[in-house]
């Protein structure tokens, strides 16, 4: 009998899949809203493109050349016409807009606080292994009391936050392609300061410019007894996406 292999955990680690990183995995860019042709075809760069699996137990993948049953699934992606704000992350983008200079990007505190913060934060790791969230929530509130920067003197106007997804400063709104602009200034180390692990979510990957679809396993659909083939949930507000992403695009 053959002795199967495992592997233990030790740890799981949860980030944000970059731009890069979502293309990367893609195995097409999904470009049309249709999903099957008259003949009931799966529409070529459409949500049901069949690189993206099989669900028919007699068809191979694009991809993989294999069954439903050996077809692991794989993810496409879209290009989204204009970033968008997710709606996850609108609460840590309003504290970071707050908490980082609106010209350099850099955090809103003096070098001398800074050094005592990263100091503060070795010794906590040293004595407890990991910094604790409340920690980062007063670098925050610290930060976000500045109304000058203090590293290239840039003076910081008062951000608002609009239900659902708005921000707005000195009664300016702000766009989400402004708002990623200034994500991307904020160094590496300036991140680290407030709980970021900057190779594994960066603030800018919080404005969306593209995103994944799904594999066709996890949006399955099914023909009802009239005949009539039913689309999941899932990829119907793919649908709805996409549409709309290609009247922006118009």
């Amino acid at each position: 009998m053959e002795e199967a292999l495992y592997k233990a955990v030790d740890e799981i680690q949860f980030g944000i899949l970059s731009p890069q990183e979502i293309r990367r995995l893609s195995v097409v860019e999904i470009q049309t809203a249709d999903t099957y042709d008259e003949d009931g075809a799966t529409i070529t760069s459409g949500l049901m493109d069949g690189r993206l699996g099989t669900l028919e137990p007699r068809q191979r993948c694009r991809t993989c050349g294999n069954t439903a049953a050996g077809c692991p699934g794989h993810f496409g992606h879209i290009e989204l016409a204009v970033p968008v704000v997710h709606v996850e992350f609108i609460h840590i983008i309003y504290d970071l807009l707050r908490a980082t200079c609106r010209n350099c990007g850099r955090i809103l505190l003096p070098d001398s606080e800074i050094e005592k913060i990263r100091n503060r934060m070795r010794h906590i790791t040293e004595m407890m292994g990991s910094i604790p969230d409340s920690f980062y929530h007063r670098v925050f509130e610290r930060a976000r009391k500045s109304r000058e920067c203090p590293h290239c003197g840039a003076e910081q106007y008062k951000i608002e936050f609009s239900k659902p997804t708005s921000f707005y400063e000195n009664g300016q709104r702000l766009i989400p392609s402004v708002i990623r602009e200034r994500f991307e200034r904020i160094p590496d180390e300036d991140l680290k300061l407030l709980g970021f692990d900057p190779k594994r979510a960066r603030p800018e990957w919080m404005i969306l410019q593209v995103i994944p679809v799904p594999p066709v396993y996890v949006r399955p659909s099914i023909t009802l007894e009239s005949g009539i083939r039913s689309e999941d949930d899932l990829t119907h507000k793919l649908v709805d996406i996409t549409r709309i992403n290609q009247r922006l695009k118009e």
